[in-house]
């Protein structure tokens, strides 16, 4: 969770620029933590430029077009970058996508990268494994565990102490190069390889027939169709028991909600278009301050449940209309929620529609809500 949440992080600083750290800042957009500063817990920081000198007892989130790190990290680094320079000593993982990284330190544990190029120069070493998806992948430094690597050109000129599985168009070994464990690589041709460089054995694989591959690929499109369709059902059905759990546990506030749209319908898609606009601006702005994000995210998280159980009221509405007999509420709000969910699926209308159901139902939440809160008299039932 922990991991997780600081990626949700990353994407928040690259949006929102910088945000307050325990670290000196040489201007709003530059990042410096000089080699005296010893930050204590995980630092998050967005910047043009980000350089670690000190010691961060922790992890590093951060987000930037340029990084370096020459100081000590102890937790792991989670970076976003155009250019990163990963020097210095990280006890943790490192995990970056970036356009050119260069590896000069030492990394305690893994690597996971995303990135155009990934030079692993001749004074570096990763104790741990290599996960790579790269255009170049050079490695001249150590690499304690096993490389994983998907590169058109794989370079190696240092010692890899694992095994080696590569998907490349073009493998090179330099002098120094040498993998102690085995050897499997995909590609259009065989190398080959040095007498000594492969301690273990070596597998060469071709790349999957490209018949086969547009077979796979159809096979996959019918899987994603049919799993389109089941996740179209159980969403359904997932939403009929919403319907059905709101009339049985909030009945009269449901009735409440619907009889309010009937009896102000503008004024409804008023405060329900209002809401659907200004909620999300104020909650992102609520972020830009430390005290206010944890407020920001609460309101998202109200703001998506409102979106989501918005046609509840406009369903039971819709069925009260059609079963005006029924004096419960469950029958109604099934059939209402079966009508607007089938439009739904009806080309340009059903949008519109949608669209529409979301104002009522957002509108009518909110003016019944308000009513709450004020403790006016409760609408009577047509």
């Amino acid at each position: 969770m922990k991991k997780i949440m600081g990626i949700i992080w990353c994407v928040l600083l690259i949006g929102f620029s910088s945000l307050p750290a325990a670290a000196v800042q040489d201007t709003p957009r530059n990042i410096i933590i000089g080699q005296e500063e010893s930050i204590q817990g995980d630092y998050f920081g967005a910047g043009d430029t980000i350089i670690n000198s000190g010691k961060v007892n922790g992890d590093i989130y951060a987000a930037g077009s340029e990084f370096e790190n020459g100081g000590e990290v102890t937790g792991d680094i989670i970076l976003a970058a155009m250019n990163s320079k990963i020097g210095g000593k990280i006890n943790g993982n490192l995990r970056l996508a970036s356009n050119r990284t260069e590896l000069t330190g030492e990394i305690g544990k893994n690597i996971t990268a995303l990135t155009e190029s990934l030079l692993l120069a001749e004074e570096g070493a990763v104790d741990g494994n290599i996960n790579v998806f790269a255009s170049r992948v050079i490695l001249n430094g150590i690499v304690g565990g096993d490389v994983r690597a998907a590169s058109r050109r794989l370079e190696i000129n240092g010692e890899i102490k694992g095994d080696v599985t590569a998907s490349a168009e073009e493998l090179y070994f330099g002098p120094n190069g040498k993998i102690q464990g085995n050897l499997t690589y995909t590609s259009e041709q065989e190398i080959s390889i040095p007498e000594g460089a492969v301690t273990g054995h070596v597998e060469y694989r071709l790349p999957e027939p490209r018949r086969n591959r547009s077979q796979s690929m159809e096979n996959l499109q019918k899987g994603w169709k049919y799993l389109h369709l089941i996740r179209k059902g159980v969403g359904m059905l997932a939403y009929l028991l919403i319907g059905f759990l709101s009339v049985y546990l909030f009945d009269k506030f449901m009735k409440n909600s619907a009889i309010t749209m009937e009896e102000k319908p503008w004024h409804s898609v008023g405060i329900g278009l209002t809401a659907l606009i200004v909620i999300p601006i104020a909650a992102v702005l609520m972020m830009f301050t430390v005290i206010g994000i944890p407020l920001g995210i609460l309101s998202l998280i109200l703001y998506g449940i409102l979106l989501y159980l918005a046609r509840l009221p406009v369903g039971l509405w819709i069925g009260r209309k059609i079963l005006k007999n029924e004096e419960k509420s469950l029958l109604p709000m099934l059939l209402g929620l079966v009508i607007l969910l089938l439009i739904s699926y009806i080309p340009y209308i059903g949008r519109f529609i949608s669209f529409a159901v979301l104002l009522f139902g957002i509108g009518t939440y909110l003016i019944n809500i308000q009513r709450i809160l004020k403790k006016d008299k409760p609408i009577e039932e047509l």
